[in-house]
């Protein structure tokens, strides 16, 4: 027995320590379920903090979408919905429309609510990606919606942990001294704060922070702006058959809940239009007066201080202007 267990020991430190430092908070109950160690999946991550909360709040008010999705905040979104509303921000980094459906249809099955909804449509993503364990962000999120079992869930969660030495180093020496170190590469280092526990906001406060010293957070990253064409540019058709049939799949739990939603085609740095086919097919399958376009040359895209530092993602101040608009 005490060879056995010698041999076992480093396995069981290794257990020790992932249990204790719990990376992928997968583990251990959290009260915020903050990015610290390094950047985790945010679909995985909106799903537990729904599934923690949901019978507690009572969600009955979705925004669904890609990371540009953040840009529309649940508090904000909360203004222009009916009295009592619970606004809950269920986006992830990548989301193609199959993961949308997925967290739609999850809802659905655990019998809550769906009053309202908002999904943030992106020209160069949602519909893009394949929505496959292996081209998506789906092959990390939570097991109820990337249907891998639970097992693997966990177990793959773990020999990543063991095959990552930085992994292991830099959440046990962040979890003993709370201290930032200059090896801690992809270190995110989140603080209470940058994620609202109850609605799931992103960094609900980045817009006061860039107003405080707009010259400075653009500073190093006025490059990255780059010359766009004078004419507008129409992106190809994406939207085939299985897609279209996943739109259907969500326009009819919408449907059984009498959902009152919004579908809207952000407005992206790079102007490329969405295409009109795909358009007409959001149209039907929603509404016209449901749909709203606000993709290729015009007066939010126009601007770039529209848009972060990344360029990639559209600041609050417009998800903002975009409710206002779309509400008015």
């Amino acid at each position: 027995m005490k060879k056995i267990f010698l041999f076992l020991l480093p396995l069981l430190l290794l257990i020790a320590c992932y249990i204790i430092t719990d990376p992928f908070q997968n583990i251990l109950p959290h009260d915020v379920y903050l990015f610290t160690y390094r950047m985790l999946s945010r679909g995985n991550e909106s799903t537990k903090v729904y599934l923690k909360n949901k019978d507690r709040y009572k969600y009955d008010s979705f925004i669904f979408g890609s990371s540009r999705s953040t840009a529309h905040t649940a508090s904000e979104w909360a203004k222009y919905l009916p009295k009592g509303s619970a606004s809950f921000s269920f986006g992830a980094w990548n989301d193609p429309i199959e993961g949308i459906y997925k967290r739609v249809r999850l809802i659905d099955s655990l019998g809550s609510s769906i009053k309202n909804a908002f999904i943030i449509i992106d020209v160069d993503r949602t519909f893009k990606l394949q929505g496959d364990l292996k081209s998506s962000e789906l092959v990390a999120d939570h097991y109820l919606i990337s249907g891998i079992s639970k097992y693997d869930y966990y177990i793959n969660d773990f020999l990543y942990y063991i095959k990552t030495p930085s992994l292991i180093i830099t959440s046990l020496d962040y979890t003993l001294f709370h201290k930032r170190r200059n090896y801690m590469e992809g270190f995110i280092g989140m603080k209470p704060g940058d994620l609202d526990p109850v609605n799931n906001d992103w960094q609900p406060n980045s817009e006061k922070i860039i107003l405080v010293d707009s010259a400075a957070y653009y500073k190093n990253s006025l490059d990255k702006f780059y010359q766009r064409p004078a004419v507008e540019s129409i992106a190809g058709v994406q939207i085939n058959k299985a897609k279209e049939d996943c739109l259907y799949n969500i326009q009819a739990i919408f449907k059984k809940h009498n959902t009152n939603y919004k579908i809207v085609i952000g407005p992206l740095y790079d102007q490329v239009k969405f295409n009109p086919k795909d358009l007409a097919v959001l149209e039907q399958v929603f509404g016209k007066s449901n749909v709203y376009d606000y993709s290729g040359i015009n007066e939010i895209t126009n601007n770039k201080f529209n848009y972060g530092a990344d360029v990639v993602h559209y600041r609050k101040k417009v998800g903002n202007l975009i409710y206002r608009q779309i509400y008015r």
